[in-house]
């Protein structure tokens, strides 16, 4: 089993149900495959809030400081709040994608967690694809 040093829940939940290749830029979308593949295959990681493994790659990160921090941590603590998480655990990436889908996706709240993210539209056709 892989264990990532680390990954926000709001990324794991983008990563199981909304990622479908397309990303800020070439780096970022294959650092995303290969965790998504990684976790995919049975891994798991250690929940974090703030900077994380995904960010390695993400042009929004300048040295360790993320220019929408305040709308990543506003999107994981809604996560971790809906799902009863704890930052510092290490989740199977199964039990948090079935969570997800259960209690955000199947439960209509999608919206209230992130909203206002740039990737909406997206997002919302690869939803609509799966109906």
């Amino acid at each position: 089993m892989c264990i990532f040093r680390s990954i926000g829940v709001t990324k794991g939940k983008c990563l199981e149900y909304n990622y479908v290749g397309h990303g800020y830029s070439r780096e970022f979308e294959i650092n995303m495959a290969k965790i998504k593949a990684a976790l995919d295959g049975g891994g798991a990681f250690t929940l974090v809030t703030g900077r994380d493994d995904v960010c390695a790659a993400c042009p929004f990160d300048h040295g360790g400081v993320c220019e929408t921090e305040e709308k990543v941590a506003r999107y994981d603590n809604r996560v971790i709040d809906m799902l009863g998480l704890k930052p510092g655990e290490t989740y199977r990436y199964t039990g948090l994608s079935d969570a997800v889908r259960e209690k955000i996706f199947d439960g209509g709240k999608l919206s209230d967690v992130c909203g206002d993210c740039e990737w909406h539209e997206l997002r919302e056709s690869v939803i609509d694809g799966r109906k």
